[in-house]
């Protein structure tokens, strides 16, 4: 199995991807759900840009199903309109194709990761290194635990910071302090609830999906206060990752697991697209699981 990345920053563009004919996903597979009446009374998109890493961990014979989900979550940013960009994946790391837990990137200010599991912490710096050779200056390996967008998740202008097993809470000053962005936090009191990402998704500036019961009363206050619509979403739904997914303000990428989620979403007006990554990610993660956005609030 062979992958082509594109050349550092300076380089000439590179081809998409070179995937074996069995893994490539065929343009044009993905179906949007029509707009519905809403859609049209105020929910814009936004072009995003986001971060990939390929799953090329795996042997090629266990391979092939990953790969597929990998490369489908892919193309239908793409086919959105956005913009992807590709980390190329290290010998013995694994986890590197859960881009959404390296860092937290805002204005180009790159937070990276700091991992409380051994066995996941050499991931955090070889991120780092490709951010730096692509031309961000501004980077801070941080002292203090945490598992990047998963856990300190951007939201406007604010960052909801995680109070669980994960983050320590210090750091959430020191990414205040390096963001420059107040931060806000939200005690996860589920145990089956471990990272920020997978209990609530910001859909907007305004709006807010989340699982009431992964939180404390305070917290739940604080996304009240925060977002004026705030959508509750079942617990099975959560369980099966859906909130962890992607918004652009208008659709909705989230795993294919979460039905309830999705009718939610499109009675309030959002479009979604269901995908299958139950090979890329671990239990209760989702599609976010995978991305990571770069965030622009300028």
């Amino acid at each position: 199995m062979r992958l082509s990345f594109p050349p550092p920053a300076g380089a000439p563009a590179a081809a998409r991807p070179v995937l074996p004919e069995r893994a490539r996903t065929p343009r044009g597979r993905v179906r949007l759900p029509r707009p519905r009446r809403r859609d049209a009374a105020g929910r814009p998109a936004t072009p995003r840009h986001y971060v990939m890493c390929p799953p090329t961990h795996l042997p090629a014979h266990l391979a092939s199903a990953p790969l597929e989900q990998w490369e489908a979550v892919r193309e239908t940013l793409l086919g959105l309109g956005h913009r992807v960009s590709l980390v190329t994946p290290r010998s013995g790391m694994p986890g590197m194709v859960l881009a959404g837990h390296a860092a937290t990137v805002v204005d180009g200010r790159v937070l990276g990761a700091r991992y409380r599991r051994t066995a996941r912490q050499p991931e955090a710096p070889a991120y780092l290194r490709w951010f730096a050779e692509r031309g961000f200056r501004t980077r801070l390996e941080p002292v203090f635990a945490h598992e990047g967008a998963s856990d300190l998740l951007p939201a406007g202008r604010h960052v909801l910071a995680a109070a669980g097993p994960h983050t320590e809470l210090r750091a959430h000053s020191e990414a205040g302090q390096f963001l420059g962005l107040p931060v806000v936090p939200l005690e996860l009191t589920d145990p089956r609830f471990t990272r920020l990402g997978g209990a609530l998704t910001v859909l907007t500036d305004r709006t807010v999906a989340y699982f009431p019961g992964a939180f404390s009363a305070a917290a739940r206050e604080r996304l009240a206060r925060l977002f004026p619509e705030h959508l509750p979403v079942g617990e099975a739904d959560a369980l099966a990752g859906g909130l962890d997914a992607v918004c652009d303000g208008r659709t909705v990428v989230l795993t294919d697991r979460a039905p309830g989620l999705a009718g939610l979403l499109a009675r309030h007006g959002f479009r979604t697209v269901g995908l299958d990554v139950s090979g890329l990610v671990c239990p209760g993660a989702g599609v976010r699981s995978c991305v990571l956005e770069l965030r622009d609030n300028r």
